[in-house]
């Protein structure tokens, strides 16, 4: 069987890596001069079952009309992004409720902790390395209140197979993380997540580009994608310019970017971009050592120690395709780190900064699985989760189309179930 993959990001890659692996003959297309240049490049670079909750809480109404105006609102909503939201925003709120967000947090979870099952797996048979490191992460928060419901919340997961976690006093945490010692004072606890990780995802999908072209995959980079054409209700070929790709299946693992592909087939997709941004500061002189990743709850940012650098992310903003990178959204991180790392010395003249497009749907649960179309199928719509997702969807994706046993409930996942809630 041939199979055409339309996306060399984490998803696009990993589902490449795993059809590779079944004896399929896989051609991936990009638009890229490589593999995971675009959203996957300078992620948060955190692998978190312990945070699988969607971006729509209960209450984000709220907070998205707050942040019309204000460059340093961490969900943040532009106004001329409203015209492309439409019916999509409408249904983002929908999902909003206690109920639908905590049935999607559910979604995530059981995905996040094959994912991280599968990833660990794939290291030991490929020998892949991309910076892991598998410490745990740290989430620190300041207010007792919300320290209380951080925990409570975390009891509701463990009792639903979610991981284990430990709760911090603040001098635990210095003890833990001497880095965190300047604003030790500051905290009302914290939390420690054992089974989170940390890596490289651009490393990540080199790494894994190359594991996959030695099993055959064909790699077609600065080859942007033209036209798909469909007769009787399957698609023939997908065209670059003048180049015509065949396959028995196709698959959209494009990103963002999947519903303006599809438009032209009449199949809107449920996703938007979520624009968010990173600082990456390499070789940092720092006091104390830091090792483990920090979530900031009070800033929601992630502060993640690589090989050789530190890297700052944070904020969601509906914005549209843009990928301007205003130096308000810079400056907000730059505050972000000091905040958390006020004795590191990190300046604006090392950070490098970068910006990319999550591809979220309006439930906050990624699409995986087959398409009105007979033999389009999809692997897109991670959101703020691709990273912690992505070995998961890949292996998924494959288990589907070669007929295998996936170990999750693939229903969950497809593209149907929008059909299903009207």
């Amino acid at each position: 069987m041939k199979a055409l993959i339309i996306g060399s990001g984490l998803i696009g890659i990993t589902s490449a890596y795993f059809l590779s692996r079944c004896g399929w003959e896989v051609t991936v297309l990009d638009r890229q001069e490589g593999p995971g240049l675009e959203t996957s490049f300078a992620n948060g670079s955190l692998l978190t079952p312990s945070m699988p909750e969607p971006w729509n809480a209960p209450g984000s109404w709220r907070v998205l009309l707050a942040s019309i105006g204000r460059a340093d609102s961490p969900l943040k909503l532009r106004l001329g992004a409203l015209p492309h939201l439409g019916r999509w925003g409408i249904e983002f709120l929908r999902n909003s409720s206690p109920e639908n967000y905590e049935r999607n947090t559910l979604k995530n979870l059981n995905l996040a902790l094959h994912s991280l099952a599968v990833l660990r797996s794939l290291r030991q048979e490929t020998g892949i390395q991309y910076g892991c490191a598998s410490h745990g992460s740290l989430r620190v928060i300041r207010d007792p209140a919300a320290l209380e419901r951080a925990l409570a919340w975390g009891d509701r997961l463990r009792a639903a197979n979610g991981p284990a976690f430990r709760r911090l006093t603040p001098d635990e945490i210095v003890a833990m993380e001497p880095a965190l010692a300047p604003i030790g004072g500051q905290l009302a606890g914290g939390i420690h997540y054992p089974a989170d990780e940390i890596g490289n995802a651009y490393e990540f999908c080199v790494g894994l580009a190359d594991q996959a072209r030695r099993s055959g995959v064909d790699f077609r980079f600065r080859t942007p994608v033209s036209t798909i054409e469909v007769r009787q209700g399957n698609v023939t070929a997908v065209l670059s310019g003048e180049t015509r790709f065949t396959a028995d299946r196709y698959i959209v693992a494009a990103g963002s970017y999947s519903p303006l592909l599809l438009k032209q087939l009449g199949l809107n997709l449920p996703i938007r971009p979520a624009k968010g941004y990173s600082l990456t500061f390499e070789n940092p002189r720092l006091e104390r050592q830091f090792k483990l990743p920090i979530n900031d709850d009070d800033f929601h940012a992630v502060v993640v120690p690589l090989e050789g650098a530190i890297r700052v992310a944070g904020t969601a903003e509906f914005a549209g395709y843009d990928l301007s990178l205003p130096e308000s959204r810079i400056r907000n991180l730059m505050n972000l780190v000091r905040q958390v790392l006020p004795r590191a010395g990190l300046t604006r003249a090392q950070a490098k900064p970068w910006c990319g497009l999550r591809p979220m749907t309006v439930d906050g649960v990624p699409i995986i699985g087959p398409t009105p179309l007979g033999n389009l199928w999809l692997n897109t719509g991670h959101g703020h989760l691709g990273w912690t997702l992505a070995a998961g969807s890949g292996q998924l994706l494959s288990d589907l189309l070669t007929g295998g046993s996936p170990r999750v409930n693939s229903g969950e996942y497809a593209l149907a179930r929008f059909n299903r809630a009207g």
